[in-house]
């Protein structure tokens, strides 16, 4: 027995409520069932089994439905399959085709490039050839490039000896040219002061005229007035005889004919050293004086000549 305690009555009328509609519950079940019952419940049992046989045919008929739906679409998709797969076959037919006609293309140039590396190959045979001939006589020109560098050698240091020689020569050439330069200088004011002493003796009274004669032709008249100016100038020399000694002055240079052709050497190459745009006065009527073959002691001979006139137009000319 199952005993029950509760605080309150209400408590105590529901339990006993439950178990009592349990009891009965429980009583019905084991009770057997009448006739009507057990007719309802074959029905029902039957009805139950129709259904289900239907329920099993509709779902067999919607398989079979579903079965031949889904082979609808393999065949269809085997069917697309299929169409692609001509596709692709007549796609790589004619890729094929094409690549055919490619490799027949290429077969042909290949059959080109191999003449041509044929004929390349005979042409680098022969440069091979003429390079080995070509080679040997590269040796051959450089063991006589050798023998002959062994010959500039010693002709180069020749030379080198040569140039240093030369050079050493060229300056002393340059010390006597400026040695000379001071001379001619030097020269130069000797010049100067034979021109004043010219020009002083120039300058002296000149001498008595002549007694007058009976008047000849026009022709006579000129040779006795030549004559007369011979006599003046005769006259008129007569005392400066003592100082013409420098003209008849031969100088270093004309004596000696080494010093001459030395002195022509430094001239030229000092012409060539010189700076043009440095010339001074001096310098462009020296050059003009040696161009004419004219030096101070010609100058006065060319001026102590002729007579009285002709040395003061000469004089004045200068």
């Amino acid at each position: 027995d199952f005993v029950f305690y509760a605080p309150r009555l209400r408590i105590n009328k529901r339990i006993l409520a439950l178990c009592m509609g349990n009891h009965e519950l429980y009583m019905r079940r084991r009770k057997p069932d009448t006739i009507e019952v057990q007719q309802m419940k074959a029905q029902a049992r039957e009805e139950k089994h129709q259904k289900q046989l239907e329920r099993a045919q509709l779902e067999n008929e919607k398989k079979k439905r579903e079965i031949a739906e889904k082979e609808k679409e393999r065949i269809e998709r085997e069917k697309e399959e299929l169409m692609e797969r001509l596709r692709q076959i007549e796609e790589q037919t004619m890729k094929a085709q094409k690549e055919l006609e490619e490799q027949t293309r290429r077969a042909l140039e290949l059959d080109q490039e191999r003449k041509r590396a044929k004929e390349e190959a005979e042409r680098l045979e022969k440069e091979r050839r003429a390079a080995e001939v070509a080679k040997a006589a590269l040796a051959k020109q450089a063991a006589d490039q050798m023998k002959n560098q062994e010959q500039l050698a010693a002709e180069i240091a020749e030379f080198t000896a040569k140039i240093a020689l030369l050079e050493e020569a060229k300056k002393k050439k340059e010390e006597e040219a400026s040695e000379w330069q001071h001379k001619a200088f030097a020269a130069q004011e000797d010049l100067e002061k034979t021109k004043e002493e010219l020009k002083s003796v120039m300058s002296a009274p000149p001498p008595p005229p002549p007694p007058p004669v009976i008047p000849p032709t026009e022709n006579e008249h000129d040779e006795h007035d030549e004559n007369n100016a011979e006599a003046s100038a005769e006259l008129s020399s007569d005392g400066v005889m003592n100082h013409r000694s420098e003209e008849e002055r031969v100088t270093e240079t004309q004596k000696n004919e080494r010093v001459k052709k030395q002195l022509q050497a430094l001239s030229s190459e000092l012409a060539q050293a010189r700076d043009e745009t440095k010339k001074t006065q001096n310098d462009v009527l020296h050059a003009e004086n040696v161009k004419a073959g004219r030096d101070k002691y010609k100058t006065l001979r060319q001026i102590r000549q002729g007579n009285t006139k002709q040395r003061i137009d000469e004089f004045e000319a200068m």
